[in-house]
């Protein structure tokens, strides 16, 4: 295939290029020369030729290439943030435009990716399939490779453990929110309703602890808020103002979990809206079948006759006895509490790798991350938004049943133990 020889390139060359411009090395017009003269002639004459999963290893590659090329050029003055068209301007592919030349090649993967690097390319189809397996259900996250490989920026373990991680995070998601949608569209058995809503739960336990261990892995793989930030994240940057580079704001699963569940957000549609050129039309098409349907917790509250104000004037006492009575709201209060905990997990993340070390940064008078800024998300998002997108998924409508016991109401509904990550989330090809 075609694509051989790049993928080969962008595992080996492409790191040692990016390392060698950062120890000062070399300038960063190298990697450009090097791209030009050692991957571009591997390329396809005709972008058209290249069928759907041959196209999205090529958009994958051309992405970070793009990416790489930003990051030094930027850094190193040769272009302002604000404007990197001279640089793509050296970046022709034979007759083509780089940006042109990938929106063709993006255009053969059906996905609707757009003509730049993003979150879908660079976090789903770069790395390796993952699988999601749970009482004899299985959910496979896709790679478009298929080598088993992770391509990189910088050659390190912790950037390959911070795609692994972001990747089987975001499978599990999805498997919960596939347990979950058809509560959203029809009024099933109580019993299995409440038997998707405690797997889900489950499933969601599992990410809050892949966080966890994400952040206990041996120091030669651990991610660093330095390398994060000053390192890895300098390569997720914007190709013009007002794009959108790869970001967990991009994490469809988790948006779509929102609408599911609910969250106290005003406009929170027209927020998710502006990310829309940032995803692929499967993300798109998710999220807006979503918006228009009412959370499943406001559903069970209709259906059993309850308010939260009646939640709300209920004592502990008489909380367990409506739980025991709606076992479907039990089972639904431990699914808000899991995903409750893991937007806290989110928040923490943003805080402990990015916002955190700016403040310490900031009152050592250092200056900000010369290409993408360490003060807001990449997609703009700054820690106070953050903060309001927690506090309006902790106000859900079944809040008072936090004052029951927790196993307690595990107990009315039977709630299993959720196995060990290793156990649920494997690596494939």
């Amino acid at each position: 295939m075609t694509d051989c020889r790049v993928n080969a390139w962008t595992l080996g060359r492409l790191p040692q290029l990016n390392r060698a411009i950062l120890a000062g090395q070399a300038p960063p017009e190298s990697l450009v020369e090097a791209i030009r003269e050692e991957a571009f002639p591997h390329l396809a004459v005709d972008p058209g030729s290249y069928g759907p999963r041959e196209a999205e290893r090529i958009t994958t590659l051309l992405g970070m290439w793009g990416s790489a090329c930003v990051r030094h050029y930027v850094q190193h003055r040769r272009v302002p943030a604000t404007d990197t068209r001279a640089l793509f301007a050296q970046l022709g592919i034979r007759d083509d435009s780089f940006r042109g030349y990938l929106g063709r090649v993006a255009e053969r993967t059906g996905a609707g990716h757009p003509d730049r690097d993003t979150y879908v390319s660079y976090f789903h189809w770069n790395p390796p399939a993952v699988h999601v397996r749970w009482a004899g259900r299985t959910w496979t996250a896709r790679g478009a490779f298929g080598d088993g490989r992770v391509r990189t920026h910088t050659g390190d373990l912790r950037e390959v453990e911070l795609l692994l991680f972001v990747k089987k995070a975001e499978a599990v998601e999805r498997a919960a929110n596939e347990l979950l949608e058809p509560l959203t569209v029809q009024e099933l058995a109580t019993e299995e309703a409440v038997e998707r809503m405690t797997a889900a739960a489950g499933l969601l336990n599992v990410v809050h602890r892949l966080f966890a261990d994400f952040t206990r892995l041996p120091i030669d793989r651990r991610v660093t808020p330095e390398f994060f930030t000053d390192t890895w994240r300098q390569y997720t940057n914007h190709w013009e103002p007002g794009d959108f580079p790869p970001s967990g704001a991009a994490d469809v699963e988790f948006i779509a979990r929102d609408f599911l569940l609910g969250i106290d957000v005003p406009d929170y549609p027209s927020y998710v809206r502006r990310l829309y050129p940032a995803l692929v039309t499967d993300g798109q098409e998710l999220l807006t079948r979503l918006m228009g349907r009412t959370p499943i917790p406001d559903q069970l509250l209709e259906r059993v006759g309850i308010t939260p104000a009646d939640l709300a004037r209920a004592s502990a006492e008489e909380l367990l006895r409506i739980a025991a009575k709606h076992p479907e709201l039990a089972a639904c209060y431990l699914l808000l509490a899991e995903s409750t905990r893991l937007a806290s997990a989110h928040l923490n993340f943003g805080r402990r790798f990015v916002f955190d070390l700016r403040r310490s940064r900031d009152e050592e008078g250092m200056p900000d991350t010369p290409v993408m800024s360490s003060r807001i998300g990449s997609t703009g998002i700054r820690e106070s938004f953050m903060d309001e997108l927690k506090r309006g998924r902790r106000g859900h409508r079944l809040t008072a049943l936090e004052r029951v016991r927790r196993p307690a109401l595990a107990e009315i509904v039977a709630m299993p133990q959720a196995p060990a990550p290793a156990d649920v989330v494997t690596i494939g090809t």
